[in-house]
């Protein structure tokens, strides 16, 4: 699956929040931000959102 790049437009206290935990984790907040993503959309997309989206696509096909 390819790369796709994201811009996040933070608040200023989220963007503090973010620098302060990546630096906690000794990362840049780059790298914290994806990794935090890329958790919460493996816990979000369950199989009920899955098949909730394949049925809405099906219904929005002519």
């Amino acid at each position: 699956m390819p790369h796709e790049p994201i811009t996040l437009q933070l608040t200023p206290r989220q963007a503090q929040a973010l620098h302060a935990l990546a630096a906690l984790e000794d990362l840049p907040p780059e790298v914290y931000a994806a990794e935090v993503l890329a958790k919460h959309l493996y816990h979000a997309y369950t199989p009920d959102v899955q098949r909730a989206t394949e049925a809405r696509a099906q219904r929005t096909q002519p």
